[in-house]
């Protein structure tokens, strides 16, 4: 996988389906159906309000504002449709940016009686090929997708509560092919986004400074994280060497000060400003 995508399709199903055994085996359970999150550097997000009109006052239950929701989906796809029109995209997860009543922002529309409520989305699309890498990895290893998100989408979910959402939040999963970025505001997702550089970049500038392949690149790393004060490795010509941290710390500097400045970038073109708090 680069950068979020799958590229060697047979390769990447052995992984999964090694992880996929070693959970089966422990947990002594069959796994058919699981959850994934996508990422990709060609994420298009969208934002679209649409409104919908009752002749009288109507109650508002589960199923209209499921079918309000997925009217603003599609009104979403065709608005970015109409900018990437050379390319095919699928919708990989959305977030309700805000609720109306009547024209009044509210949490919940459901219970309500109203002549008109609106929805405002925020839809996240990828190319219809980063999708298809993804399906057919979890279909050759004798699973089925029962949930599709966005990794941003998933992190958020995870780490930020939602009364927390009411501060201005940049939430950043820094993984191996990207940085993912989720922002809130006034207790709602507002952006996605995503950097192409992450952890991948440290371990190759290890590789380079080095001379080692790929794995040794990220057992170094990883040793960068404990106690040790100089580290012992053998480079591809087959020599023992050992190098210290501090050396090595200067070595990625380059890297970890450009990772730092892209993610930095990015926050301030979703948001608009520097906001208030960064995870």
């Amino acid at each position: 996988m680069f950068d979020g995508q799958v590229h060697d399709i047979a390769a990447v199903s052995e992984v999964v389906l090694k992880v996929k055994n070693k959970l089966e085996e422990r947990l002594n359970i069959k796994i058919e159906r699981v959850s994934i999150a996508a990422a990709g550097r060609t994420l298009k997000t969208c934002k679209y309000k649409l409104d919908k009109y009752f002749e009288t006052n109507t109650f508002i239950d589960k199923h209209i504002i499921g079918q309000i929701e997925m009217e603003a989906l599609q009104g979403a796809y065709n608005m970015m449709e109409k900018d990437n029109s050379d390319e095919e995209f699928y919708c990989v997860g959305y977030t309700v940016v805000n609720y109306y009543l009547n024209d009044y922002i509210i949490m919940s529309l459901e219970g309500h009686k109203a002549n008109k409520i609106s929805v405002e989305v925020l839809a996240s699309f990828l190319p219809r090929s980063v999708v298809d890498g993804l399906y057919e990895v979890i279909n050759r290893c004798n699973m089925t997708v029962e949930n599709l998100t966005l990794e941003p989408i998933a992190a958020m979910n995870a780490i930020i509560p939602k009364d927390l959402r009411l501060l201005n939040l940049a939430l950043v999963d820094i993984g191996a092919g990207t940085s993912d970025i989720a922002i809130t505001k006034d207790g709602t997702v507002v952006g996605f986004g995503m950097v192409p550089f992450a952890g991948d970049e440290i371990t190759e500038a290890i590789c380079h400074y080095l001379v080692v392949d790929f794995n040794t690149a990220e057992k170094i790393k990883m040793e960068m994280g404990t106690r040790k004060k100089e580290i012992k490795y053998i480079d591809v010509l087959g020599n023992k060497k050992i190098i210290k941290k501090e050396e090595l710390q200067e070595a990625i500097r380059d890297a970890l000060k450009r990772m730092g400045m892209l993610i930095c970038e990015k926050i301030i073109d979703l948001n608009g400003k520097s906001p208030n708090a960064v995870f």
